[in-house]
Formats: C-alpha cells, sequence, structure tokens
C-alpha cells in the first residue's frame, strides 16, 4: 500500500511498478488489471491508468487491444539493439571520462568502484544493482555528459529484469568487478582507447548472458 508522501501518488506508483517489474513480481506477459493494481496500492484508478500510461512511455508496458496493459517482454532482436545501444554510450562516457575528467570525478569513479567491491559478496541482486547504479552514476559525472546519463538510464530500464539474470549468474559477480575494475584503471590513466575497450568488454559479457536466457526462453516448449 502506497503511503501519502510528499511525492504524487502518481510518481510513487510508477516507481513501485518499475521496481516490481523489475525484480520479477510482475513478468513478460502479465496482465496489469487496473482494479487489482488498484486494491493491492491503495491508489485511485486515475492514478493507476496515469502510471501505466508513463510505464508505456518507457516501453515497461504495453496497451494491448480488447486485452489491456500488459507487462512488456523483449524479444532477442530487442536484446542485441538494446546492449548495443547501451555498449555505444557506456564507452562513450568512459571515452569522455578517460579524456576529460577531473581530479574529483576520478576519485569519485575509484571510490564507487571500491564500495562497489567491498559490499558485492554480500548483497542481494537487487542490493547489488543499486549499487552498480551508483557506480554509473559517478561514471556519467566524470564524463562530464549528462545527456548520456539520461539515455543510459532509458536503456538500463527497458533491459531491467535481464540485469537480475545477468548479475544473478553463477560467478558473474567476480567477473564483472574485474571488468569494471578494467575500465576505471584505464580512465585513471587517462587511455581513452583502454577504457573504450574495457567497456565493450563488459556489456558484450552481459549481454551475452542475456541473449542466451531470451534464446532459451524462446525455444522453450510451450505448455
Amino acid at each position: 500500500m502506497l503511503q501519502r508522501e510528499a511525492a504524487p501518488l502518481r510518481t510513487q506508483l510508477v516507481a513501485r511498478l518499475r521496481e516490481d517489474i523489475i525484480e520479477g513480481q510482475y513478468t513478460a506477459g502479465d496482465r496489469l488489471i487496473e482494479k487489482n493494481l488498484e486494491a493491492t496500492y491503495g491508489v485511485s484508478r486515475t492514478v493507476v491508468r496515469e502510471a501505466l500510461r508513463q510505464l508505456e512511455s518507457e516501453q515497461l508496458v504495453e496497451i494491448v487491444p480488447n486485452v489491456g496493459p500488459k507487462v512488456r517482454g523483449l524479444t532477442y532482436d530487442d536484446v542485441v539493439h538494446l546492449y548495443q545501444v547501451r555498449a555505444a554510450l557506456e564507452s562513450a562516457a568512459c571515452r569522455l571520462a578517460a579524456e576529460s575528467a577531473s581530479l574529483e570525478g576520478v576519485d569519485g569513479l575509484r571510490r564507487a568502484y571500491e564500495h562497489l567491491h567491498d559490499h558485492a559478496a554480500q548483497e542481494s541482486v537487487a542490493d547489488l544493482i543499486v549499487e552498480k547504479n551508483k557506480f554509473y552514476d559517478a561514471l556519467i559525472e566524470a564524463s562530464g555528459n549528462p545527456i548520456i546519463g539520461e539515455m543510459l538510464a532509458n536503456v538500463q530500464a527497458r533491459i531491467a529484469q535481464l540485469r537480475y539474470i545477468t548479475l544473478g549468474t553463477p560467478d558473474r559477480t567476480p567477473h564483472m568487478l574485474a571488468e569494471i575494475r578494467a575500465i576505471v584503471d584505464a580512465i585513471e590513466a587517462s587511455d581513452p582507447e583502454a577504457a573504450v575497450a574495457a567497456s565493450i568488454a563488459h556489456v558484450e559479457s552481459a549481454a551475452g548472458i542475456a541473449k542466451q536466457h531470451v534464446a532459451h526462453l524462446r525455444s522453450a516448449p510451450v505448455g
């Protein structure tokens, strides 16, 4: 049940539904029945509809004629394209950071990595995603280009459910930490080519797991 807080109820519901979709409370293809959402979150139908429209614009929800709102699934091609865009955005941020980050920006990036490293083994996947997002915040700050951050956030929202799969894969965490350390080391060394290469390698590792997962779902027998 949502609480009466300073943030508008619509904003709260969007955040809560987004989180529930990301964490798998609602999975691809699930119907989002307005009456059920009203009862679950204690809000009006108007608030529910406004929230669903917002999530539709984020492409987490689709409105199907004669069916209603459903959690939007990703096709194999969607996954390929989204990770291509993620690689382009992250590598651009890394290049900019390696070329022009301030000492304060680089220090902030190193601290974000060290915090992620020190807590990764004890974190749930949900908490690990939060910590990793803090690293990306530091990366965007070091890059000096907030527009990349806005675009990357949109991509991350689209692949949010897959991030639970990739980060929850056995033995993924140590590899992920090594990949991110390579990014930080390259930025600290002011080596844009190495930073770009390390960033692309990191995204491609996650993309490989995500594509394998979606391909498996596509080939799984029905019933």
